[in-house]
Protein backbone atom coordinates (compact mmCIF):
# COMPACT_ATOMS: atom_id res chain seq x y z
CA UNK A 1 0.00 0.00 0.00
CA UNK A 2 0.91 3.22 -0.08
CA UNK A 3 -0.85 5.83 1.27
CA UNK A 4 -1.01 10.02 2.48
CA UNK A 5 -2.77 11.12 5.53
CA UNK A 6 -4.36 14.33 3.95
CA UNK A 7 -6.66 14.94 6.91
CA UNK A 8 -6.12 18.68 6.08
CA UNK A 9 -7.60 18.56 2.72
CA UNK A 10 -11.09 19.90 3.24
CA UNK A 11 -9.37 23.45 5.53
CA UNK A 12 -6.84 23.66 2.97
CA UNK A 13 -9.07 23.95 0.36
CA UNK A 14 -12.02 26.14 2.52
CA UNK A 15 -8.81 28.63 2.81
CA UNK A 16 -8.53 28.30 -1.18
CA UNK A 17 -4.94 26.92 -1.44
CA UNK A 18 -4.78 25.57 -4.77
CA UNK A 19 -3.19 21.95 -5.72
CA UNK A 20 -1.11 21.20 -9.15
CA UNK A 21 -0.01 17.77 -10.06
CA UNK A 22 3.26 17.20 -11.85
CA UNK A 23 1.88 18.56 -15.36
CA UNK A 24 0.93 21.87 -13.18
CA UNK A 25 -2.59 21.12 -13.92
CA UNK A 26 -4.68 22.37 -10.80
CA UNK A 27 -6.49 19.44 -8.96
CA UNK A 28 -8.38 18.21 -5.65
CA UNK A 29 -6.16 16.62 -3.03
CA UNK A 30 -7.99 13.05 -3.39
CA UNK A 31 -7.84 13.01 -7.49
CA UNK A 32 -4.31 14.41 -7.10
CA UNK A 33 -3.58 11.59 -4.81
CA UNK A 34 -4.61 8.69 -6.92
CA UNK A 35 -3.27 10.24 -10.45
CA UNK A 36 0.15 10.06 -8.47
CA UNK A 37 -0.15 6.15 -8.17
CA UNK A 38 -1.36 6.37 -4.01
CA UNK A 39 -3.98 3.54 -3.18
CA UNK A 40 -5.44 4.73 0.25
CA UNK A 41 -5.67 7.62 2.64
CA UNK A 42 -5.37 7.66 6.18
CA UNK A 43 -8.07 10.27 7.80
CA UNK A 44 -8.08 11.46 11.25
CA UNK A 45 -11.01 11.97 14.01
CA UNK A 46 -11.03 14.15 16.92
CA UNK A 47 -14.10 13.74 18.87
CA UNK A 48 -15.29 17.18 19.07
CA UNK A 49 -12.77 19.31 17.50
CA UNK A 50 -15.22 22.41 17.74
CA UNK A 51 -12.91 25.25 18.90
CA UNK A 52 -11.07 24.22 15.68
CA UNK A 53 -13.84 25.10 13.53
CA UNK A 54 -14.75 21.17 13.83
CA UNK A 55 -11.89 19.79 10.85
CA UNK A 56 -11.56 16.30 11.53
CA UNK A 57 -15.10 15.45 13.09
CA UNK A 58 -16.87 12.80 12.38
CA UNK A 59 -18.86 14.69 9.38
CA UNK A 60 -16.00 15.87 8.05
CA UNK A 61 -14.03 12.29 7.92
CA UNK A 62 -16.91 11.57 6.35
CA UNK A 63 -17.36 13.43 3.51
CA UNK A 64 -13.54 12.90 2.78
CA UNK A 65 -14.04 9.32 3.10
CA UNK A 66 -16.51 9.37 0.14
CA UNK A 67 -14.39 10.84 -1.82
CA UNK A 68 -11.45 8.87 -1.68
CA UNK A 69 -13.36 5.67 -2.47
CA UNK A 70 -15.13 7.03 -5.35
CA UNK A 71 -11.85 6.86 -6.71
CA UNK A 72 -11.41 3.35 -5.39
CA UNK A 73 -8.83 4.42 -2.62
CA UNK A 74 -8.61 2.14 0.86
CA UNK A 75 -9.50 3.93 3.70
CA UNK A 76 -7.45 4.01 7.12
CA UNK A 77 -9.10 5.64 9.94
CA UNK A 78 -7.10 7.19 13.02
CA UNK A 79 -8.75 7.49 16.13
CA UNK A 80 -6.80 10.29 18.37
CA UNK A 81 -9.48 10.36 21.32
CA UNK A 82 -9.14 14.13 21.46
CA UNK A 83 -10.46 17.15 20.91
CA UNK A 84 -7.21 18.20 18.94
CA UNK A 85 -3.76 16.52 18.31
CA UNK A 86 -2.38 12.93 20.58
CA UNK A 87 0.94 12.21 19.83
CA UNK A 88 3.73 10.93 22.41
CA UNK A 89 3.75 14.11 24.32
CA UNK A 90 0.30 14.66 25.28
CA UNK A 91 -2.80 12.35 24.65
CA UNK A 92 -5.38 15.23 25.97
CA UNK A 93 -8.96 13.93 27.32
CA UNK A 94 -11.42 15.46 25.54
CA UNK A 95 -13.45 18.01 27.39
CA UNK A 96 -16.68 16.08 27.46
CA UNK A 97 -14.90 13.10 29.34
CA UNK A 98 -12.63 14.80 30.94
CA UNK A 99 -14.10 14.68 34.25
CA UNK A 100 -15.41 11.05 33.83
CA UNK A 101 -13.95 7.78 36.47
CA UNK A 102 -12.38 4.64 33.93
CA UNK A 103 -14.96 3.16 33.57
CA UNK A 104 -16.96 5.79 32.24
CA UNK A 105 -14.75 6.47 30.35
CA UNK A 106 -14.43 2.86 28.47
CA UNK A 107 -17.66 3.85 27.49
CA UNK A 108 -16.95 7.26 26.15
CA UNK A 109 -14.12 6.15 24.24
CA UNK A 110 -16.23 2.64 22.91
CA UNK A 111 -19.67 4.69 22.34
CA UNK A 112 -16.93 7.39 20.61
CA UNK A 113 -15.79 4.16 17.92
CA UNK A 114 -18.98 3.20 17.00
CA UNK A 115 -20.53 6.56 16.42
CA UNK A 116 -17.97 7.46 13.99
CA UNK A 117 -17.96 4.30 12.33
CA UNK A 118 -21.74 3.75 12.43
CA UNK A 119 -21.79 6.79 10.59
CA UNK A 120 -19.69 5.72 7.76
CA UNK A 121 -20.82 2.36 7.67
CA UNK A 122 -24.35 3.32 7.00
CA UNK A 123 -22.99 5.32 4.33
CA UNK A 124 -21.39 3.15 2.65
CA UNK A 125 -18.48 3.19 3.56
CA UNK A 126 -15.83 0.55 3.31
CA UNK A 127 -12.43 0.90 6.18
CA UNK A 128 -9.75 -1.53 5.46
CA UNK A 129 -7.85 -0.34 8.64
CA UNK A 130 -8.88 1.13 11.86
CA UNK A 131 -5.84 2.87 14.36
CA UNK A 132 -7.09 2.68 18.14
CA UNK A 133 -5.26 5.80 19.73
CA UNK A 134 -2.47 7.78 17.82
CA UNK A 135 1.01 7.46 18.61
CA UNK A 136 0.31 6.02 21.57
CA UNK A 137 3.46 5.35 22.88
CA UNK A 138 3.22 6.84 26.37
CA UNK A 139 -0.37 5.64 26.52
CA UNK A 140 -3.16 7.36 25.89
CA UNK A 141 -6.17 9.76 27.52
CA UNK A 142 -4.15 11.35 29.96
CA UNK A 143 -3.75 14.84 29.59
CA UNK A 144 -1.35 17.80 30.17
CA UNK A 145 -0.90 21.15 31.02
CA UNK A 146 -2.55 23.22 27.61
CA UNK A 147 -2.45 27.08 26.88
CA UNK A 148 -6.49 27.49 26.83
CA UNK A 149 -6.55 29.90 23.84
CA UNK A 150 -3.83 28.16 21.65
CA UNK A 151 -4.43 24.60 22.88
CA UNK A 152 -0.78 23.26 22.41
CA UNK A 153 0.55 22.05 25.59
CA UNK A 154 2.84 24.56 28.03
CA UNK A 155 6.60 23.39 28.70
CA UNK A 156 8.47 25.12 31.37
CA UNK A 157 11.46 26.47 31.29
CA UNK A 158 13.12 22.67 30.55
CA UNK A 159 10.98 21.83 27.84
CA UNK A 160 9.19 19.43 29.93
CA UNK A 161 5.31 19.48 30.22
CA UNK A 162 3.12 19.12 33.65
CA UNK A 163 1.01 15.84 33.49
CA UNK A 164 -2.63 16.91 34.76
CA UNK A 165 -4.36 13.77 34.98
CA UNK A 166 -2.83 10.45 34.00
CA UNK A 167 -5.35 8.03 33.56
CA UNK A 168 -4.30 6.02 30.67
CA UNK A 169 -0.51 6.87 31.41
CA UNK A 170 1.80 3.68 30.48
CA UNK A 171 3.75 4.46 33.28
CA UNK A 172 1.27 5.58 35.91
CA UNK A 173 -1.80 3.49 34.66
CA UNK A 174 -1.00 1.25 32.49
CA UNK A 175 -3.88 -1.71 32.96
CA UNK A 176 -6.00 1.54 31.96
CA UNK A 177 -4.03 1.95 28.61
CA UNK A 178 -4.49 -1.91 27.82
CA UNK A 179 -8.32 -1.25 28.66
CA UNK A 180 -8.78 1.70 26.78
CA UNK A 181 -6.98 -0.37 23.72
CA UNK A 182 -8.90 -3.72 23.89
CA UNK A 183 -12.51 -1.59 24.52
CA UNK A 184 -11.56 0.02 21.09
CA UNK A 185 -10.54 -2.79 19.46
CA UNK A 186 -13.82 -4.54 20.25
CA UNK A 187 -15.80 -1.46 19.26
CA UNK A 188 -13.94 -1.76 15.69
CA UNK A 189 -14.59 -5.39 15.46
CA UNK A 190 -18.55 -4.61 16.60
CA UNK A 191 -19.28 -2.36 13.31
CA UNK A 192 -16.52 -3.70 11.09
CA UNK A 193 -15.35 -7.16 11.73
CA UNK A 194 -13.46 -7.51 8.76
CA UNK A 195 -11.23 -4.05 9.58
CA UNK A 196 -7.74 -4.47 10.47
CA UNK A 197 -7.16 -2.68 14.35
CA UNK A 198 -3.78 -1.20 14.69
CA UNK A 199 -1.63 -0.22 17.41
CA UNK A 200 0.30 3.02 16.31
CA UNK A 201 3.51 3.96 18.10
CA UNK A 202 6.67 6.52 16.92
CA UNK A 203 10.23 5.93 16.50
CA UNK A 204 9.81 2.74 14.77
CA UNK A 205 13.18 1.90 14.81
CA UNK A 206 13.38 1.46 18.58
CA UNK A 207 12.79 -2.32 19.73
CA UNK A 208 12.53 -1.73 23.47
CA UNK A 209 9.98 1.03 23.06
CA UNK A 210 7.35 -1.50 21.00
CA UNK A 211 8.48 -4.51 23.30
CA UNK A 212 7.16 -2.76 26.45
CA UNK A 213 4.65 -1.22 25.29
CA UNK A 214 2.92 -4.25 23.23
CA UNK A 215 3.96 -6.48 26.24
CA UNK A 216 1.92 -3.92 28.57
CA UNK A 217 -1.15 -4.60 25.85
CA UNK A 218 -1.12 -7.95 26.06
CA UNK A 219 -0.85 -8.63 29.41
CA UNK A 220 -4.07 -6.52 30.19
CA UNK A 221 -5.42 -9.06 27.55
CA UNK A 222 -5.48 -6.29 24.47
CA UNK A 223 -5.06 -7.40 21.00
CA UNK A 224 -4.20 -6.33 17.59
CA UNK A 225 -3.80 -6.92 14.01
CA UNK A 226 -1.36 -4.69 12.75
CA UNK A 227 1.33 -2.88 14.53
CA UNK A 228 1.45 0.47 13.18
CA UNK A 229 5.15 2.39 13.25
CA UNK A 230 5.79 6.28 12.76
CA UNK A 231 9.38 6.87 10.61
CA UNK A 232 11.06 9.88 11.05
CA UNK A 233 14.97 10.67 9.80
CA UNK A 234 14.33 14.02 10.11
CA UNK A 235 13.28 14.23 13.56
CA UNK A 236 15.36 11.07 14.63
CA UNK A 237 18.37 12.18 12.85
CA UNK A 238 18.49 15.33 14.99
CA UNK A 239 18.39 13.22 18.35
CA UNK A 240 19.40 9.79 17.15
CA UNK A 241 20.23 8.44 14.25
CA UNK A 242 21.44 8.78 10.42
CA UNK A 243 18.71 7.77 7.79
CA UNK A 244 20.86 4.43 7.02
CA UNK A 245 21.14 3.33 10.54
CA UNK A 246 17.74 4.15 11.25
CA UNK A 247 16.18 2.13 8.45
CA UNK A 248 17.98 -0.91 9.07
CA UNK A 249 17.26 -0.40 12.85
CA UNK A 250 13.73 -0.44 11.81
CA UNK A 251 14.04 -3.24 9.40
CA UNK A 252 15.30 -5.19 12.12
CA UNK A 253 12.43 -4.35 14.52
CA UNK A 254 9.90 -5.10 12.09
CA UNK A 255 11.44 -8.82 12.00
CA UNK A 256 11.34 -9.42 15.66
CA UNK A 257 8.09 -8.04 16.49
CA UNK A 258 6.34 -9.98 13.69
CA UNK A 259 7.80 -13.09 15.09
CA UNK A 260 7.55 -12.33 18.37
CA UNK A 261 4.22 -10.70 18.30
CA UNK A 262 2.73 -12.65 14.62
CA UNK A 263 1.09 -9.57 13.43
CA UNK A 264 2.05 -7.93 10.16
CA UNK A 265 3.72 -4.48 10.38
CA UNK A 266 2.73 -0.80 8.72
CA UNK A 267 4.61 2.22 8.68
CA UNK A 268 1.66 4.47 9.01
CA UNK A 269 3.74 7.66 9.18
CA UNK A 270 6.77 9.29 7.60
CA UNK A 271 8.08 12.33 6.00
CA UNK A 272 10.87 14.35 4.52
CA UNK A 273 12.29 17.83 4.64
CA UNK A 274 11.42 20.01 2.44
CA UNK A 275 13.46 23.44 1.70
CA UNK A 276 12.55 25.27 -2.17
CA UNK A 277 16.01 27.15 -1.41
CA UNK A 278 17.90 24.30 -1.65
CA UNK A 279 16.40 21.37 -3.78
CA UNK A 280 19.28 18.94 -3.38
CA UNK A 281 17.72 18.78 0.30
CA UNK A 282 14.26 17.17 -1.92
CA UNK A 283 16.48 14.78 -3.58
CA UNK A 284 17.66 13.73 -0.22
CA UNK A 285 14.31 12.87 0.84
CA UNK A 286 13.21 11.31 -2.45
CA UNK A 287 16.08 8.87 -1.96
CA UNK A 288 15.36 8.03 1.86
CA UNK A 289 11.74 7.52 1.08
CA UNK A 290 12.39 4.87 -2.19
CA UNK A 291 14.99 3.48 -0.10
CA UNK A 292 12.31 2.84 2.83
CA UNK A 293 10.38 1.52 0.18
CA UNK A 294 12.65 -0.92 -1.38
CA UNK A 295 13.40 -2.02 2.18
CA UNK A 296 10.00 -2.72 2.95
CA UNK A 297 9.43 -4.86 -0.05
CA UNK A 298 12.03 -6.49 0.01
CA UNK A 299 13.44 -7.40 3.20
CA UNK A 300 10.82 -8.09 5.38
CA UNK A 301 9.31 -11.03 3.91
CA UNK A 302 5.89 -9.01 3.28
CA UNK A 303 5.67 -8.27 6.09
CA UNK A 304 5.52 -4.76 6.02
CA UNK A 305 2.09 -4.02 4.23
CA UNK A 306 2.48 -0.46 2.92
CA UNK A 307 3.84 3.04 3.74
CA UNK A 308 1.89 6.18 4.70
CA UNK A 309 3.03 9.93 4.46
CA UNK A 310 1.79 11.92 6.83
CA UNK A 311 0.36 15.28 5.44
CA UNK A 312 1.96 16.08 2.13
CA UNK A 313 -0.19 18.88 1.16
CA UNK A 314 0.73 20.77 3.80
CA UNK A 315 2.63 23.95 2.86
CA UNK A 316 6.29 23.95 4.18
CA UNK A 317 5.94 27.27 5.95
CA UNK A 318 3.43 25.13 8.38
CA UNK A 319 5.04 21.95 8.05
CA UNK A 320 8.69 21.48 6.99
CA UNK A 321 7.88 17.90 6.51
CA UNK A 322 4.98 17.81 3.74
CA UNK A 323 6.33 17.12 0.02
CA UNK A 324 4.94 20.14 -1.55
CA UNK A 325 6.07 23.75 -2.67
CA UNK A 326 4.52 26.89 -0.85
CA UNK A 327 2.61 27.15 -4.28
CA UNK A 328 0.92 23.53 -3.61
CA UNK A 329 3.64 21.82 -6.30
CA UNK A 330 4.69 18.52 -5.74
CA UNK A 331 7.95 18.12 -4.91
CA UNK A 332 10.94 15.71 -5.60
CA UNK A 333 10.37 13.90 -2.77
CA UNK A 334 6.50 13.20 -4.15
CA UNK A 335 8.48 11.02 -6.53
CA UNK A 336 9.17 7.86 -4.97
CA UNK A 337 5.71 7.69 -4.38
CA UNK A 338 4.24 7.70 -8.03
CA UNK A 339 7.75 5.88 -9.11
CA UNK A 340 7.42 2.98 -6.48
CA UNK A 341 3.87 2.50 -8.28
CA UNK A 342 4.74 2.72 -11.89
CA UNK A 343 7.70 0.46 -11.24
CA UNK A 344 4.69 -2.24 -9.75
CA UNK A 345 2.49 -1.68 -13.01
CA UNK A 346 5.75 -2.63 -14.67
CA UNK A 347 5.62 -6.04 -12.94
CA UNK A 348 1.62 -6.70 -14.11
CA UNK A 349 1.87 -8.09 -18.35
CA UNK A 350 -0.01 -5.79 -20.29
CA UNK A 351 -1.36 -3.83 -17.28
CA UNK A 352 -3.74 -0.64 -18.87
CA UNK A 353 -3.96 1.44 -15.70
CA UNK A 354 -3.09 4.63 -17.24
CA UNK A 355 -4.60 7.31 -14.17
CA UNK A 356 -1.42 7.95 -13.04
CA UNK A 357 -0.22 10.84 -14.39
CA UNK A 358 3.53 11.44 -14.78
CA UNK A 359 5.22 14.78 -16.74
CA UNK A 360 8.63 12.66 -17.06
CA UNK A 361 8.97 10.24 -20.14
CA UNK A 362 10.24 6.75 -18.55
CA UNK A 363 12.44 4.11 -19.93
CA UNK A 364 13.08 0.57 -19.22
CA UNK A 365 16.50 -1.10 -20.40
CA UNK A 366 16.60 -4.60 -20.86
CA UNK A 367 19.90 -6.25 -19.68
CA UNK A 368 21.53 -9.06 -19.61
CA UNK A 369 22.15 -8.79 -15.99
CA UNK A 370 18.47 -7.60 -15.09
CA UNK A 371 16.31 -4.63 -15.58
CA UNK A 372 16.94 -0.70 -15.19
CA UNK A 373 14.28 1.81 -14.99
CA UNK A 374 15.31 5.21 -15.85
CA UNK A 375 13.23 8.78 -15.63
CA UNK A 376 14.25 11.86 -18.11
CA UNK A 377 13.83 15.07 -17.08
CA UNK A 378 12.08 17.58 -19.26
CA UNK A 379 14.23 20.44 -18.30
CA UNK A 380 16.93 19.18 -20.34
CA UNK A 381 14.57 18.89 -23.50
CA UNK A 382 16.80 18.04 -26.63
CA UNK A 383 18.82 15.49 -24.33
CA UNK A 384 15.31 13.64 -23.51
CA UNK A 385 14.00 14.28 -27.14
CA UNK A 386 16.61 12.71 -28.44
CA UNK A 387 17.38 10.16 -26.15
CA UNK A 388 13.52 8.83 -26.65
CA UNK A 389 13.93 8.92 -30.42
CA UNK A 390 17.39 6.51 -30.23
CA UNK A 391 15.32 4.43 -27.90
CA UNK A 392 12.43 3.58 -30.46
CA UNK A 393 15.11 3.87 -33.38
CA UNK A 394 16.43 0.47 -31.67
CA UNK A 395 19.89 2.28 -30.99
CA UNK A 396 20.70 0.86 -28.03
CA UNK A 397 19.32 -2.43 -28.63
CA UNK A 398 22.37 -5.48 -28.63
CA UNK A 399 24.76 -2.43 -27.30
CA UNK A 400 27.08 -2.76 -24.44
CA UNK A 401 27.60 -1.51 -21.34
CA UNK A 402 31.27 -1.13 -22.91
CA UNK A 403 33.40 0.87 -19.81
CA UNK A 404 32.72 -0.38 -16.45
CA UNK A 405 34.68 1.75 -13.41
CA UNK A 406 33.61 0.10 -9.71
CA UNK A 407 32.80 3.27 -7.50
CA UNK A 408 32.30 5.61 -10.54
CA UNK A 409 29.76 5.08 -12.96
CA UNK A 410 29.18 2.14 -16.16
CA UNK A 411 28.96 3.98 -19.66
CA UNK A 412 27.24 2.03 -22.75
CA UNK A 413 25.01 3.09 -26.13
CA UNK A 414 27.90 2.97 -28.56
CA UNK A 415 26.36 1.71 -31.66
CA UNK A 416 29.35 -0.33 -32.66
CA UNK A 417 29.97 -2.34 -30.00
CA UNK A 418 26.42 -3.84 -31.32
CA UNK A 419 29.14 -6.03 -33.09
CA UNK A 420 32.09 -6.00 -30.87
CA UNK A 421 34.34 -9.28 -30.66
CA UNK A 422 33.14 -10.99 -27.41
CA UNK A 423 36.03 -9.90 -24.93
CA UNK A 424 36.21 -13.72 -23.15
CA UNK A 425 37.31 -14.79 -26.84
CA UNK A 426 39.42 -11.59 -27.66
CA UNK A 427 41.51 -11.02 -24.63
CA UNK A 428 43.11 -8.97 -24.05
CA UNK A 429 40.28 -6.86 -25.62
CA UNK A 430 40.20 -4.35 -28.07
CA UNK A 431 39.03 -0.77 -26.83
CA UNK A 432 36.21 0.12 -28.44
CA UNK A 433 36.10 3.41 -30.38
CA UNK A 434 33.72 6.49 -29.61
CA UNK A 435 31.03 6.52 -31.82
CA UNK A 436 27.39 8.14 -31.88
CA UNK A 437 24.03 7.80 -33.08
CA UNK A 438 23.85 8.85 -36.75
CA UNK A 439 20.92 11.36 -38.26
CA UNK A 440 18.64 10.67 -40.75
CA UNK A 441 21.99 11.16 -43.07
CA UNK A 442 23.86 8.84 -41.79
CA UNK A 443 26.46 11.36 -40.18
CA UNK A 444 27.27 10.95 -36.49
CA UNK A 445 26.19 13.87 -34.75
CA UNK A 446 25.71 15.81 -30.90
CA UNK A 447 23.81 17.42 -28.45
CA UNK A 448 24.11 20.62 -27.51
CA UNK A 449 25.14 20.68 -23.64
CA UNK A 450 21.89 21.32 -21.57
CA UNK A 451 23.75 21.76 -17.80
CA UNK A 452 21.18 22.68 -15.26
CA UNK A 453 23.79 22.82 -11.70
CA UNK A 454 23.36 22.73 -8.87
CA UNK A 455 19.26 21.20 -10.22
CA UNK A 456 20.49 18.50 -11.49
CA UNK A 457 24.01 16.90 -10.57
CA UNK A 458 25.81 13.04 -10.47
CA UNK A 459 24.17 11.81 -7.48
CA UNK A 460 24.09 7.41 -7.18
CA UNK A 461 21.71 6.38 -10.26
CA UNK A 462 22.30 9.93 -12.04
CA UNK A 463 22.07 9.02 -16.13
CA UNK A 464 24.33 11.82 -17.94
CA UNK A 465 25.56 12.19 -21.47
CA UNK A 466 29.13 11.02 -22.35
CA UNK A 467 30.84 13.97 -24.24
CA UNK A 468 34.53 14.00 -25.86
CA UNK A 469 37.05 16.25 -23.62
CA UNK A 470 36.79 19.94 -22.94
CA UNK A 471 40.53 20.41 -25.35
CA UNK A 472 38.36 19.07 -28.42
CA UNK A 473 34.78 20.18 -27.31
CA UNK A 474 34.59 23.23 -25.24
CA UNK A 475 31.09 23.23 -25.76
CA UNK A 476 31.02 20.36 -23.85
CA UNK A 477 28.24 18.95 -26.43
CA UNK A 478 27.00 15.62 -25.50
CA UNK A 479 27.03 12.26 -27.80
CA UNK A 480 24.24 11.63 -28.96
CA UNK A 481 23.63 7.74 -27.32
CA UNK A 482 26.55 7.21 -25.32
CA UNK A 483 25.78 7.77 -21.69
CA UNK A 484 26.71 7.06 -18.28
CA UNK A 485 25.11 5.98 -15.05
CA UNK A 486 26.71 7.26 -12.14
CA UNK A 487 27.41 5.73 -8.67
CA UNK A 488 30.49 6.89 -6.80
CA UNK A 489 31.05 6.08 -3.27
CA UNK A 490 29.99 7.28 0.06
CA UNK A 491 32.05 9.68 1.85
CA UNK A 492 32.88 11.08 -1.49
CA UNK A 493 35.79 12.95 -2.48
CA UNK A 494 35.75 16.13 -4.85
CA UNK A 495 38.62 16.07 -7.81
CA UNK A 496 42.07 16.81 -7.21
CA UNK A 497 42.44 20.57 -7.74
CA UNK A 498 39.28 21.50 -7.63
CA UNK A 499 38.60 24.73 -5.44
CA UNK A 500 35.05 24.16 -6.01
CA UNK A 501 33.23 22.50 -2.76
CA UNK A 502 31.14 19.47 -3.18
CA UNK A 503 26.81 20.22 -2.91
CA UNK A 504 26.27 19.65 0.80
CA UNK A 505 23.70 17.04 -0.22
CA UNK A 506 26.87 14.33 -0.69
CA UNK A 507 27.29 15.42 3.25
CA UNK A 508 24.35 13.05 4.02
CA UNK A 509 25.41 9.37 4.55
CA UNK A 510 23.67 6.91 2.00
CA UNK A 511 24.25 9.87 -0.62
CA UNK A 512 27.02 8.69 -2.93
CA UNK A 513 27.68 9.79 -6.42
CA UNK A 514 30.46 11.75 -8.12
CA UNK A 515 30.82 15.06 -7.47
CA UNK A 516 33.77 15.85 -9.51
CA UNK A 517 31.63 15.36 -12.84
CA UNK A 518 29.28 17.75 -11.41
CA UNK A 519 28.55 21.15 -13.89
CA UNK A 520 31.07 19.80 -16.63
CA UNK A 521 28.39 16.98 -18.14
CA UNK A 522 24.92 16.93 -18.99
CA UNK A 523 22.80 14.87 -16.34
CA UNK A 524 19.28 14.51 -18.00
CA UNK A 525 18.20 11.46 -15.88
CA UNK A 526 18.02 8.95 -13.13
CA UNK A 527 17.31 5.27 -12.44
CA UNK A 528 14.05 5.28 -10.69
CA UNK A 529 14.62 1.39 -10.25
CA UNK A 530 17.48 -1.20 -10.45
CA UNK A 531 20.01 0.13 -8.88
CA UNK A 532 20.84 -2.93 -7.26
CA UNK A 533 21.74 -4.15 -11.59
CA UNK A 534 23.82 -0.93 -12.01
CA UNK A 535 25.95 -1.91 -8.79
CA UNK A 536 25.99 -5.47 -9.92
CA UNK A 537 27.39 -4.15 -12.89
CA UNK A 538 29.89 -1.49 -11.56
CA UNK A 539 31.39 -4.62 -9.51
CA UNK A 540 32.05 -6.69 -12.75
CA UNK A 541 35.92 -7.69 -13.54
CA UNK A 542 37.19 -5.98 -16.70
CA UNK A 543 40.44 -5.57 -18.43
CA UNK A 544 42.33 -3.25 -19.18
CA UNK A 545 40.70 -0.57 -21.08
CA UNK A 546 37.14 -1.12 -18.08
CA UNK A 547 35.62 -3.15 -20.63
CA UNK A 548 33.81 -6.40 -18.37
CA UNK A 549 35.44 -9.63 -19.15
CA UNK A 550 32.09 -11.23 -19.53
CA UNK A 551 29.61 -8.65 -21.94
CA UNK A 552 27.07 -6.87 -20.59
CA UNK A 553 24.35 -6.18 -23.24
CA UNK A 554 21.44 -3.70 -23.50
CA UNK A 555 18.87 -6.57 -24.99
CA UNK A 556 16.25 -3.97 -25.55
CA UNK A 557 15.05 -0.28 -24.58
CA UNK A 558 11.71 0.56 -24.72
CA UNK A 559 9.81 3.70 -23.74
CA UNK A 560 7.25 2.67 -20.62
CA UNK A 561 5.60 6.29 -20.29
CA UNK A 562 5.45 9.44 -22.78
CA UNK A 563 3.67 12.15 -21.23
CA UNK A 564 5.55 15.05 -23.65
Amino acid sequence: MLGADISGATEMESKGEKLYNYLGEERDAFTLMHEMGLNAVRLRVWVNPEKHGNWCGKDDVLAQAKRAQALGMDIMIDFHYSDWWADPAKQNIPAAWEKHKYKQMLTDLSAHTVEVLTLLKANGISVKWVQVGNETSNGMLWSVKTDPVSGWEIKDENGNTTITHSMGHIERNPSQYAGFFKAGYEAVKSVYPEAKVIVHLDKGHSNSLYNRNLDILKAGGAKWDIIGMSLYPYWSRKYEAAAPRLFAECMRNIKSLVKKYGTDVMIVETGFEVNEKEPWVMETGREQLSELIRLCKQTTDNHCLGIFYWEPICRPNRYKLGAFTAEGRPTSIMRAMTTAAINSQLQIPNNKDRHIKYDRPIIKLETTQGDIVMELYNETPKHRDNFINIVERGILDSTLFHRVMSNFMIQGGDPSSKTAEETIAAFPAQQLGYTSALNEKGDEYTVPAEILYPQFFNKRGAVGAARDGDETNPERASSSSQFYIAWGKWPTTRKAGSKEEPLPYYREPMQAGVPYLDNAYTVFGEVIDGLDVVDKIQRLRTDEYSRPITDVRITKARVINDYR
